[in-house]
């Protein structure tokens, strides 16, 4: 008997770990296209570790941040790979999100019955993007001060409770009170509420299993692969690629902070990458100060759409609609940060964003709409006629 089967048992039989009531897995999962989520478990494994080491170090206010976050980068041993890792894999992880909301969305994984799962990973897509946010104040240099003011100014225009949000997140306008609730949020407030919500997420993640390929009916593959040693093996295979490439990366293209906040060198407040498109639609005039509107019709369209698709396939032919108003989004997306960062805060006049955002939407549905009743077509044309 090998020796490392002789501890596996000898700790089995102690924590009885293979009792863990997880079910295997169906051998179509074993793709790394199904394991967005996983690499999202991980990034966030890696978040909570680092930033627990970076607190050792940094020190909140306004004569301290700036100066704690030099000292971490120059002075304590490996700071320099920790911090830029730490803000690199937070990329990674909102980068993965959006990948993971779109694959998931064109796969259909809102339909019945994983509809809740659905509405807990927009939460949890949001709750990400807010964590970023809160976090790029906190090394308080110019940039990131002026991007945080932008924000700012971007909730105060949220209906009805945008003054009281920015109010709640910000505090009374002072810096001391920004960075009392901001890093409070980053650190606590906002993880606690991810873990919990990654809780329940797993749990209707077990109950369901993983959802199948289109046109293959829930519950058809067998969960021949047990979680443990496969699906463990394979969990830790993901987090370790991960984890390797951002450090590798790091090490490769380290950080360098820019000029402290009230510097006199000139900067140009933009957003982070993740919000640089919002941030371009703010410059549509003028329907700059209704942006908000159009943001929170967004996030209410993705918690409804598993109600609002009735259509029982998840085949892409067959929610031509909703595919086009995906991939618009998608572009939107694109287009917009490129613009963002190509004229960052130039306004922008109805004549020149009008054609743009509506030519693409209707271009998008009418390509959707085109191949859904040529396929409709095709396989009216392959029915076999009645004897």
């Amino acid at each position: 008997m090998k020796i490392g089967d002789t501890i596996w048992k000898w700790v089995d039989s102690r924590a009885h770990i293979s009792d863990i009531p997880l079910r295997g897995m169906p051998e179509y999962a074993l793709n790394v296209t199904y394991w967005t989520g996983a690499f999202l478990g991980a990034a966030f494994v890696y978040l909570v570790a680092t930033g627990m080491f970076l607190l050792f170090y940094y020190r909140p206010g306004e004569t301290t941040a700036y100066a704690s976050t030099q000292y971490i980068m120059t002075q304590v041993p490996y700071g320099n790979l920790i911090f830029t890792s730490h803000q690199y894999m937070a990329y990674a992880m909102i980068f993965v999100v959006f990948v993971h909301f779109f694959r998931n969305y064109y796969l259909g994984i809102y339909k019945k019955p994983r509809e809740v799962s659905w509405i807990i990973g927009i939460l949890m897509s949001i709750v990400v993007i807010t964590m970023g946010f809160t976090g790029y104040f906190l090394p308080y240099t110019e940039i990131s001060v002026d991007a945080t003011n932008v924000g700012i100014g971007l909730a105060k225009f949220i209906p009805t409770i945008g003054p009281l949000l920015a109010s709640i997140t910000f505090g009374n306008g002072t810096v001391a009170s920004e960075f009392s609730r901001l890093l409070a949020l980053h650190v606590v407030i906002l993880p606690a509420i991810l873990f919990i919500l990654f809780g329940l997420h797993m749990y209707l993640f077990e109950q369901h299993e993983i959802a199948p390929p289109p046109g293959v009916e829930e519950n058809a593959g067998k969960r021949s692969i047990p979680w443990f040693p496969v699906y463990l093996a394979y969990s830790a295979a993901v987090s370790f690629l991960l984890w390797g490439v951002v450090l590798i990366w790091s090490a490769l293209k380290p950080l360098h902070l820019g000029p402290p906040a009230g510097s006199a060198i000139p900067v140009v407040p933009i957003s982070e990458w993740y919000l640089a498109a919002y941030q371009k639609v703010v410059d549509f005039s003028p329907i700059s100060k209704n942006v908000d509107y159009l943001l929170m019709g967004l996030i209410i369209f993705l918690l409804a759409v598993p109600f609002l698709d009735r259509n029982k396939s998840r085949a892409m032919r067959d929610r031509p609609f909703f595919i086009a108003i995906g991939t618009t989004n998608l572009i939107y997306l694109i287009i917009y940060t490129a613009w963002e960062y190509l004229q960052p805060g130039k306004n922008v006049a109805p004549i020149i964003w009008a054609p743009i955002m509506f030519g693409i939407l209707g271009i998008n549905l009418l390509i959707a709409y085109i191949f859904h009743f040529r396929y409709k077509k095709i396989g009216k044309s392959e029915e076999v006629p009645p004897a």
